[in-house]
C-alpha cells in the first residue's frame, strides 16, 4: 500500500504526539530518512533547517510550524519546539505547495494527557553547563498546557563565553473532535556573547594554524540580543472539509552587535584588526496562512483540493555601524585595545508586503500512485529607505507552479518526479560587506527532481534521487559589495538509507554529490570562478544506535560526517581541504526514585581534526575541536 506521510501530517495536525517526556528522546531511532531530523537537543542527517542541497531553507523563507507558513526572524527555541524535519524530494510530496529550496518544518512541543515535568541538567561541552525544565499539565479533558525554561552558561568552542535564557508556553484546546486551537509564546535572550573573529587572508591561502579554544577578540566586544515568537494555530474539520489557520509574530532584536575581523592576514598570521559595532538592529514580521481542504473518496482513489492564502508583513532596521581599526597584529594574540566610544549611526529600514493565493490538488490511488498539482499567484512589494533617501520600490507578481507524481512500481518500490517554481528570499549581506545587512528583493527559483524509494524491509528504507535547483547568485564582488553576480545551479545526487537493521540496531546513512556552478557576466569577465564560495562536492553523514543486549537500558551510538574539499574563494584558486568528524556516545535509561531517567554522554570530534570553515564570503574560522558533554534527564 502506498503511504503519504506528508499529507497525513498536514491534514491531521491534531494527531501530532505530545512531546513533554524527554527521557526517551533519540534522533537516530526517530529518523525516517537521512534528509534531516532533529529531536530535542540532537540532530541527525545530511540536511538541517539552515542547509539543504547547498541552500538555506530558513533564509529562503521556507519555514513551517506544524505544516503552516511562518516567516522566521528569530530562533524557535527548544522549549517551544520538540524537533524539526527537512522536506526535500519524495519526503516533500505530502506538502500541497512545496518550495524549490526545500521546506523546514518545525513541530511544537504539545501537551499530552499526563502531567509530566522533565528536567535536563547538562555539563559541557568544555566548561559550560545548563539546566532545562519542560512540563505539561492536562487542565481538563479538553485543555492542556505545556511550558519550559532553560538557562545555559556556554563556553564557546572559540574560547568566548555567552549566557542564554529561553522560555516558552503552549496551550492545546480541543473542545471536541472537530476543533483544535493552539496558542504559543516563546522568548530567548543571549547576553555577553563573544563572537569568534573571522579571518580574511591577503591572498590565495588559508590562515596559519592557531590555538583553538582561546578567545582572540577584545573583552569589551560582547553582544546582547533577544527574540520573541508567538502565534495561534487552529484546525476545524467537518465532514470532508478541513480548515486550518495560523497567525504568527516573530521579532529579533540585536541590542548590541559586535563583529571582530582579522583582515589582510599574511601567511604568518599578521593582520589588520577591525571590530564593527551596531546597535538596535531589528527584524520583525507578522505572517499567517489560511487553508481550506476538501477531502473525498472515490473507491480506491482519494482526492484532496486545497484553497490557500498566506501573507506576511516584514520590517527590518539595520546599518549605521561603527568601524574601529585597532591596528595590525597577530591573529593568535588577544586584542588588548581599550573600549572605544560607541555611537550608533543612521540606519536603513525596509518593509516587505507579500500576499499569496493558491489552488492545489492531490490525488492518491491505492496500489497505483499519487499526483500533486498546484498554482499560486503572489504579489510582492519591497520598500527600502536609506539615510540618504528612499530607493525605488521593488514589485513582483509572478505565477508559481508545482507538480509531482509518484508511481507504485512494485509492492515496495515507489518512483517519483517533481517540479516547483517559487519566489524566495535572497540572502542578506554579511557583516564584512560594504552594504552590511542589506537584503536584496525576493528572487525567482526553480527546482526539478526525481528518484525512488525502496522498502528493503518493513523497517528499512532506501531513498535516492537527483535534483536541479536554480536561482540568482548573490555574493561579494572584488570591492566587497554584496550583489547579484550571476545564476547559481545546484545539480546533485542524494541517497538515504534509514531504519532498523535489526531490532537493536538503527542506522541513518546519507550521502550527497553536489555539482554547484555559477554562470553569468561576472564569470565570463573573470571576476569570479564558476564554483560558488563554500560549495562542497561530496558529503557523507552516518549515524548508528545500538541497544546493548546484555545491559538493559544501555545504548551506544556513533556518528560520522565527512566532506570533500570546499571552495575557499570567489576566484576558485584554492580550497579548504577535505576532513571528517566523528562522535561516540551512549545513553543509559533507568529509573531514578521510580521515575524514568536517562544519562547521556558523548565525545564529539574525537579525532580532533583541524580545519577551517567559510564565513561571510571569503572569510575563515576554524572548526570545532574535540569536546565532551554529558546530561541527566528525569521525567517526573
Amino acid at each position: 500500500m502506498l503511504r503519504s506521510v506528508g499529507v497525513t501530517a498536514i491534514l491531521l495536525a491534531s494527531a501530532t504526539p505530545a512531546c513533554a517526556q524527554r527521557a526517551g528522546e533519540n534522533a537516530v531511532a526517530s529518523a525516517q530518512d537521512a534528509f534531516g531530523t532533529s529531536v530535542g537537543n540532537e540532530r541527525v542527517g545530511l540536511y538541517f533547517p539552515q542547509s539543504a542541497r547547498g541552500f538555506n531553507p530558513v533564509q529562503a523563507g521556507n519555514v513551517r510550524i506544524n505544516g503552516l507558513y511562518f516567516d522566521y526572524q528569530t530562533d524557535l527555541n527548544e522549549r517551544l519546539i520538540s524537533g524539526s524535519n527537512v522536506r526535500v524530494g519524495l519526503t516533500a510530496q505530502g506538502y500541497p505547495f512545496p518550495a524549490p529550496t526545500g521546506v523546514a518544518d518545525f513541530s511544537l512541543r504539545l501537551p499530552g494527557s499526563v502531567a509530566v515535568a522533565s528536567t535536563v541538567v547538562t555539563v559541557g561541552p568544555y566548561g559550560g553547563s545548563g539546566v532545562e525544565i519542560d512540563a505539561q499539565l492536562p487542565v481538563s479533558g479538553t485543555l492542556g498546557l505545556a511550558a519550559g525554561v532553560s538557562l545555559t552558561d556556554e563556553e564557546l568552542y572559540h574560547g568566548g563565553d555567552r549566557r542564554d535564557f529561553t522560555a516558552a508556553a503552549v496551550a492545546r484546546w480541543r473542545p471536541n473532535d472537530d476543533l483544535e486551537v493552539i496558542p504559543f509564546w516563546s522568548r530567548q535572550e543571549s547576553s555577553r556573547g563573544e563572537a569568534q573573529p573571522v579571518i580574511f587572508t591577503a591572498g590565495a591561502y588559508l590562515p596559519p594554524r592557531i590555538e583553538r579554544r582561546r578567545y582572540f577578540g577584545p573583552e569589551w566586544a560582547q553582544s546582547d540580543s533577544r527574540g520573541v515568537n508567538y502565534g495561534l494555530l487552529t484546525t476545524f474539520s467537518s465532514g470532508g472539509w478541513t480548515l486550518r489557520g495560523s497567525a504568527f509574530r516573530s521579532i529579533n532584536d540585536n541590542l548590541r552587535l559586535f563583529s571582530p575581523f582579522f583582515l589582510n592576514s599574511s601567511p604568518d598570521g599578521e593582520a589588520d584588526r577591525v571590530v564593527t559595532y551596531e546597535q538596535g538592529r531589528r527584524f520583525a514580521s507578522t505572517s499567517g496562512e489560511l487553508r481550506l481542504t476538501r477531502r473525498f473518496a472515490e473507491g480506491d482513489r482519494l482526492h484532496l483540493v486545497h484553497l490557500m492564502t498566506r501573507g506576511r508583513k516584514q520590517h527590518r532596521r539595520y546599518g549605521g555601524s561603527q568601524r574601529f581599526d585597532l591596528g595590525r597584529g597577530r591573529i593568535d594574540e588577544p586584542i588588548l585595545a581599550p573600549e572605544p566610544a560607541l555611537q550608533q549611526g543612521q540606519q536603513t529600514t525596509d518593509e516587505v508586503r507579500q500576499l499569496t493565493a493558491g489552488l492545489g490538488y492531490e490525488g492518491r490511488w491505492r496500489g497505483v500512485g499519487e499526483l500533486s498539482l498546484g498554482v499560486q499567484r503572489t504579489v510582492y512589494e519591497k520598500a527600502v529607505v536609506r539615510p540618504s533617501g528612499p530607493l525605488p520600490v521593488s514589485k513582483s507578481s509572478p505565477w508559481l507552479f508545482n507538480g509531482t507524481v509518484s508511481i507504485l512500481a512494485g509492492s515496495d518500490l515507489v518512483v517519483y518526479a517533481g517540479y516547483s517554481k517559487g519566489l524566495e528570499e535572497s540572502p542578506a549581506a554579511p557583516d564584512i560587506a560594504v552594504n552590511r545587512g542589506e537584503a536584496p528583493p525576493a528572487i525567482i527559483t526553480a527546482q526539478m527532481d526525481a528518484g525512488f524509494r525502496l522498502n528493503l524491509s518493513p523497517s528499512l528504507r532506501l531513498v535516492a534521487g537527483v535534483f536541479d535547483v536554480r536561482k540568482p547568485y548573490f555574493a561579494l564582488d572584488p570591492a566587497r559589495v554584496f550583489r547579484e553576480l550571476g545564476e547559481r545551479r545546484n545539480r546533485g545526487l542524494e541517497v538515504s538509507l534509514a531504519g532498523q537493521i535489526t531490532p537493536r540496531l538503527s542506522l541513518v546513512l546519507g550521502a550527497v554529490y553536489l555539482d554547484a556552478t555559477v554562470s553569468g557576466d561576472a564569470v565570463n569577465l573573470g571576476l569570479i570562478g564558476r564554483r560558488p564560495v563554500g560549495s562542497i562536492a561530496r558529503s557523507l553523514n552516518a549515524a548508528a544506535n545500538w541497544n546493548v543486549p546484555w545491559v538493559k537500558g544501555l545504548s551506544l551510538d556513533l556518528t560520522y560526517e565527512g566532506t570533500s574539499d570546499r571552495v575557499a574563494n570567489a576566484a576558485n584558486t584554492f580550497v579548504i581541504p577535505a576532513r571528517f568528524a566523528s562522535a561516540i556516545g551512549g545513553r543509559y535509561r533507568f529509573e531514578l526514585m521510580d521515575k524514568p531517567a536517562t544519562f547521556r554522554a558523548q565525545l564529539a570530534s574525537w579525532n580532533n581534526a583541524y580545519g577551517f570553515n567559510n564565513a561571510g564570503g571569503e572569510g575563515f574560522y576554524y572548526n570545532l575541536p574535540r569536546r565532551f558533554q554529558m546530561s541527566l534527564t528525569v521525567d517526573m
